[in-house]
């Protein structure tokens, strides 16, 4: 991992910061609104969203399993379309997913914030299969290997795909400009889609929600990793960039 710190002048003028939200619909609008609603100061806010969520056929029949792992909205986004049986019990990798799960009638247990760690929930509580982790195409880690080879039968089931989107042309603008600029980065792709479209002549200030997320080469004035790899530490890790470029002006 080599992340340059690039320290700006601004000749003691201070500058309205921008934030660029990269998460995908609806969960980047979602974090803006969040994001505006915590902040009182003046803020620019520019929607790129770095992934497009694109549903594939899904062949296998789910109406037989135990249960369902989700490790994101978007699985739960495809759940309707997948004949899962009604009621069925959904693991889930964290509080606003289990929220997802729940609203659509799943029977839900709400797992720590990463995958690991919801592959032990799971195993400690001596979850009976077989059991589906309905996933994207790209994903970090093998629940499904992890729990078979535990003894707990589980597959993956592909429901959809992350395809890579470009900035759009205000967060470029942006990017290229004197002012500094807030970008939180929710996961490791996203991170290196993020970096494939620089170099950026912008004072960057990134926020990271793992270490995973961390790009490995590029110049940055500050960087963040959040306490938690959630929702609600990304957005205490932004107010927080976002205090210290105010007190900084």
């Amino acid at each position: 991992m080599q992340v340059t710190l690039r320290r700006h002048a601004n000749n003691g003028i201070a500058m309205k910061p921008t934030l660029i939200v990269t998460r995908p619909d609806p969960q980047g609008p979602l974090f803006a609104a969040t994001i505006r609603q915590a902040w009182p100061g003046p803020l620019d806010v520019i929607l790129s969203p770095l992934l497009r969520i694109v549903p594939v056929p899904v062949a296998d029949n789910l109406t037989r399993i135990g249960g369902v792992i989700f490790t994101s909205v978007n699985g739960v986004a495809q759940a309707a379309r997948l004949g899962l049986p009604k009621g069925c019990l959904a693991f889930c990798v964290g509080a606003q997913t289990q929220k997802a799960a729940a609203d659509v009638g799943f029977e839900t247990v709400t797992g720590p914030g990463n995958a690991t760690e919801l592959t032990a929930l799971i195993l400690r509580r001596g979850a009976i299969g077989p059991l589906a982790h309905i996933r994207g195409h790209h994903a970090r880690g093998d629940i499904a290997a992890t729990l078979t080879s535990a003894g707990v039968a589980c597959r993956d089931v592909i429901a959809y795909d992350q395809q890579a989107q470009s900035l759009h042309t205000a967060a470029k603008t942006a990017l290229d400009g004197i002012g500094p600029v807030v970008v939180p980065l929710f996961s490791a792709r996203t991170s290196t889609i993020f970096q494939q479209q620089g170099p950026f002549a912008a004072p960057l200030h990134l926020i990271a929600i793992s270490a995973a997320a961390v790009p490995s080469d590029m110049t940055v004035r500050t960087i963040a990793i959040a306490t938690a790899p959630n929702g609600p530490a990304m957005v205490a890790a932004t107010i927080a960039c976002l205090r210290d470029l105010a007190q900084q002006g």
